[in-house]
């Protein structure tokens, strides 16, 4: 005999439970879902309004224009971007409605996300029951990384809407032995690879998934039927890896007509994506950390236990459609999961793309629930009163969920992220004719410019953003040239062309560059301003490229906090003045507490200070604090000579001392008398 889950035996109030919203809780669901989908839309348009954007929206942005003046999403460099190739269209469609803007597109995602809530919403109701589809869709209302995707201007929100339909698809089309539902899953399957391409993950997981379950109910017929329509599925994984074959991963060369080229396409395309496991271990700290990041690791435990009892009951021979559905869920999620884990290439590895999987994952727990629950009502022998209360219970879950997720939600809000829009305005307002704009994001310049002159990073995990065009290697949205070397960048900031370089605060310091580069290319600009996060520097016409090893070695210890390894010195002659160029190179010994103060005094043969150049040693792009224990630190001073002073009377004293109290740090060995170390100047003149 079929018997219901534990949660909800076999009776006539049994029934009634699962339909007690239609009889006398209808007007609760509808408000507790107008509640739903309204905070979620609110938390999502204040993310759309307040936080600026991420640097991967701004490429979308572009494709959006193009859409919207070519038809296609065809890039200024050239380059076709099928990357969210369905989402760029919805934003295009948004624009074409609302006027083209960041906040159209952010809208459209916002829609999606809205629509992904729904879904998730029926996709619970129909398979399972109303309880466990209205907490589902509150998971999906106020979970911190829902809430971020809905709100920006990229396709994952996109991507739960076509994952949701496949699988509701899937499921029926199995159950009912359909195959019209199972030819709508495999379209919904090709637009979800066609808005992201790691939905091709869930392509193994759905074919096997349905195989198992026509071969179990439906038998031999209904697995005949299936293996005729294997070909339509194949075709999907042929389309999606095609497209992304003409968006030139990796900057392959682009796709030819022919068939040769179109095979090699495809194994060039599987080649960058899949690899085989060499290390079993490697392919799991992206899973772990979406599984358990705190926001989820609820979600994952009542989802094992929704699964438990789903096996308990298909060992038992007790299994109904909701277990069905739960193991089916549950196969979709597990076999997705060991191909992210195992069979894609390392670099392609990365926790955000396991949101796909959320809605599946917030529907195994809403079961697990519901299911948790009815158990607990068995136990305590309270199933009447759990028939009686089980809507306004789950309101009260849901209130619980809204209240768990606000903090998170309400911190995303808050951080508003780097400043583009005032860094960009305030080059904007200061261009004049003739100057030149060098970004770690060309998209964001061409977004607020129209123009990207340079491109610079050193990365190696930015190496996809390139691109050959003509002979000559450019980033891959814009095709402005790429500046590789630090000669390249010293011949671009040192030329009579006034260069604005506007660069993210982490990309600059952490990412982008050699600590070596970082140092030289702030030596060769000026700082102008920081738009929280956003800094905005500005090229020194006839910048010396500073050397790598100190010319002239030292080895002094100031206290146990910071060696001084060396200096360079060199006479900067202009019209009408001269000047002296100090590279002084430390080392930090331990973490700093504090951001010490460089002194720089230039004496003459009686002991007066003629000149002096006190400052804080990289500040404030990279101060003290930040210097990393044993790391060799390059910072430049210049001090204006005064005129008519004989240059071989000149001696240089440096030390470092703590502006708040003005106390030196003490030089070990010192013989100066004043902690400070003199450094010769012969030779320069």
């Amino acid at each position: 005999m079929c018997l219901r889950p534990a949660a909800f035996p076999v009776t006539e109030d049994a029934t009634r439970l699962r339909n007690n919203t239609h009889e006398r809780g209808y007007f609760a669901l509808a408000a507790a879902m107008v509640a739903v989908v309204g905070l979620a839309a609110w938390w999502r348009w204040r993310y759309l309004v307040h936080v600026q954007p991420y640097p991967d929206e701004f490429v979308t942005l572009l494709a959006v224009r193009a859409i919207l003046e070519r038809g296609l999403p065809i890039l200024p460099s050239g380059l076709f971007y099928e990357h969210g190739l369905f989402f760029s269209y919805l934003g295009a469609a948004a624009s074409a409605l609302a006027g083209f803007s960041r906040e159209a597109v952010r809208a459209a995602s916002l829609l999606a996300s809205l629509g992904s809530i729904l879904l998730a919403w029926h996709w619970g109701r129909r398979h399972f029951s109303t309880l466990t589809g209205l907490l589902t869709a509150a998971v999906l209302a106020f979970a911190p990384d829902a809430v971020l995707w809905g709100g920006r201007a990229r396709m994952y929100s996109l991507l739960l809407v076509w994952v949701l339909l496949a699988s509701d698809a899937a499921l029926r089309g199995a159950v009912q032995d359909s195959r019209r539902w199972r030819l709508l899953a495999a379209a919904a399957l090709l637009s979800a690879a066609l808005t992201h391409f790691v939905a091709l993950a869930l392509l193994v997981p759905l074919v096997s998934g349905m195989g198992m379950l026509l071969g179990r109910h439906a038998r031999h017929k209904g697995l005949r039927t299936f293996l005729v329509e294997l070909p339509v599925w194949a075709g999907v994984a042929i389309v999606a890896v095609l497209v992304k074959r003409l968006g030139q991963p990796n900057s392959i060369a682009p796709l030819e007509g022919t068939p040769s080229s179109i095979f090699s396409g495809l194994l060039q395309v599987l080649s960058i994506y899949a690899a085989w496991p060499e290390d079993v271990a490697a392919g799991w700290p992206a899973a772990a950390a979406f599984f358990g990041a705190p926001e989820h690791l609820w979600l994952s435990i009542l989802a094992v236990g929704s699964i438990g009892t789903a096996l308990r009951h298909r060992r038992g021979s007790t299994t109904d459609t909701r277990d069905r559905a739960v193991l089916f869920l549950a196969w979709l999620v597990g076999v997705s999961v060991l191909e992210m884990g195992l069979g894609v290439a390392p670099q392609r590895r990365d926790e955000r793309y396991y949101f796909m999987l959320l809605p599946m994952l917030a529907l195994l727990a809403a079961e697990g629930l519901v299911r948790l629950a009815g158990f607990l009502a068995r136990v305590l022998q309270r199933e009447g009163q759990l028939r009686r209360v089980g809507m306004p219970m789950a309101l009260a879950a849901c209130a619980v969920i809204a209240g768990g997720y606000g903090p998170a939600a309400a911190a995303l809000v808050a951080r508003r992220g780097s400043d583009y829009d005032a860094a960009f305005a305030y080059v904007r307002a200061n261009w004049q004719a003739g100057d030149a704009v060098l970004t770690g994001t060309p998209a964001a310049a061409a977004f607020y410019l129209g123009r990207n002159d340079y491109y610079a990073m050193q990365g190696t995990g930015y190496a996809y953003r390139l691109m050959e065009r003509a002979g000559q290697i450019v980033d891959r949205w814009v095709g402005s040239p790429w500046l590789g070397s630090d000669a390249q960048l010293h011949a671009v900031l040192s030329g009579p062309r006034r260069v604005w370089l506007v660069l993210e605060r982490w990309g600059l310091t952490l990412e982008y560059f050699t600590p070596l580069t970082m140092q030289r290319l702030l030596a060769m600009t000026d700082f102008v301003r920081e738009e929280n996060g956003i800094i905005i520097l500005r090229s020194r016409p006839g910048a010396r490229l500073i050397p790598e090893h100190p010319t002239r070695p030292l080895a002094v210890q100031f206290s146990d906090r910071i060696t001084l390894q060396g200096y360079d010195v060199a006479l900067l002659v202009g019209n009408p003045v001269r000047s002296l160029e100090l590279v002084l190179y430390w080392q930090a010994q331990r973490p700093l507490e504090y951001d010490y103060t460089v002194f720089v005094h230039l004496r003459d043969d009686l002991g007066r200070t003629v000149a002096q150049a006190d400052h804080v040693p990289l500040a404030p792009v990279y101060p003290p604090t930040l210097w990393p224990p044993g790391r060799t630190i390059r910072e430049r001073s210049v001090l204006q000579l005064p005129r008519g002073t004989p240059l071989d009377s000149f001696t240089l004293w440096v030390g470092l001392y703590r502006l708040d109290t003005l106390e030196r740090l003490p030089v070990v060995g010192d013989t100066s008398g004043e902690n400070a170390v003199p450094l010769r100047l012969e030779g320069i003149w």
